[in-house]
């Protein structure tokens, strides 16, 4: 099961250190040297933190959460630094789960925007950031830094609205194009609500155990992807007041792919 850990916080620092020693780069190298040598927080402030993501003993990814970063001469804070993916897990946006933290870690302390520098393009699109400008790093070479804005959106005209649809994936059914992702609820669409990717609205069901061809039940909530086009409806069909753990366990199975922000 995917967990994601704090590095200060762990019992068993010394073991998970050692991971991020075994990083074929350079820059995350030089991370755990920092850490090992207790560096990492003067050089990134007090208030930094490294969150791992993990699978039983195996860390999938890495990242930091810091105040300052490679850039000196700004006023440009938070930041997201040393974002690293494994080679074995590549390819399903793995460390978005990390940033998505980061996201609502940032939110809730009140910060607008968070910030990420690199060479890479093309990569940060993915995890919604967009390009801000070039600035110069630590070594005075120039660096491609991306923004993130942190949104406040309002559903209270969708949250309580009473909907019916289809069920085009029933609990139990796989899906369409990966066959190796099983429904453990079921998955439809509200008729004549088009969602932001051009297709009717889809949406998470429920309050049944079976599978089901037809709905029709109350959005308790709704779940906004951050780096996708499309935002996915939570109905319930028997108005019980499920719980956010219980909601994002259901829904982890497809979600897990995404970042993403409930709001009730």
């Amino acid at each position: 099961m995917l967990a994601i850990k704090e590095i200060s916080k762990i019992d068993d620092k010394e073991f998970w250190l050692r991971k991020i020693g075994e990083s074929d780069w350079s820059a995350a190298k030089y991370l755990y040297s920092l850490l090992c040598d207790g560096t990492f927080y003067d050089l990134c402030g007090a208030e930094s933190k490294v969150f791992l993501l993990t699978e039983g003993c195996e860390l999938i990814s890495f990242c930091t959460f810091s105040k300052t970063d490679d850039i000196l001469d700004t006023v440009l804070t938070p930041w997201i630094g040393f974002v690293y993916t494994f080679p074995a897990f590549r390819g399903k946006k793995r460390v978005g789960k990390l940033i998505e933290l980061i996201y609502l870690y940032a939110k809730k302390e009140g910060y607008k925007n968070i910030y990420v520098s690199t060479d890479q393009k093309g990569l940060y699109e993915k995890f919604g950031f967009k390009f801000f400008q070039k600035m110069k790093d630590r070594r005075g070479e120039m660096s491609l830094v991306y923004k993130m804005d942190i949104e406040i959106k309002d559903y209270s005209d969708i949250i309580g609205l009473r909907v019916k649809g289809k069920v085009d994936r029933p609990l139990g059914s796989c899906h369409p194009r990966h066959k190796d992702m099983i429904y453990p609820i079921n998955y439809g669409y509200v008729e004549n609500i088009i969602a932001g990717d051009g297709a009717e609205q889809d949406v998470y069901i429920f309050g049944t155990t079976a599978p089901i061809e037809c709905y029709e039940g109350k959005v308790m909530a709704v779940l906004h992807r951050l780096n996708d086009v499309e935002d996915k409806w939570i109905v319930s069909l028997d108005d019980k007041n499920y719980s956010n753990e219980e909601i994002l366990s259901a829904v982890s199975f497809q979600e897990q792919y995404f970042m993403s922000e409930l709001y009730r």
